[in-house]
């Protein structure tokens, strides 16, 4: 494939996927918004520390 179009496609991807839409590629997969919340973590150490919340691109390929 060209490198201008993988270029062209990522930004596609990358704006859809950031206004929360899913971008589906038949025979491909889908990609999709996945918004993840704060969480604590523990290390082993014992200490706690509190994750902040983000927002994050996930591929799910079809079967």
């Amino acid at each position: 494939m060209d490198k201008e179009f993988l270029q062209a496609f990522s930004e596609i991807v990358r704006e859809e996927v950031s206004r929360k839409n899913d971008v589906y590629l038949e025979g491909i997969g889908r990609f999709a918004f996945e918004h993840q919340k704060q969480f604590q973590k523990q290390f082993d150490s014992g200490r706690v520390v509190m994750m902040p919340p983000k927002d994050t691109i996930t591929f799910i390929p079809e079967n």
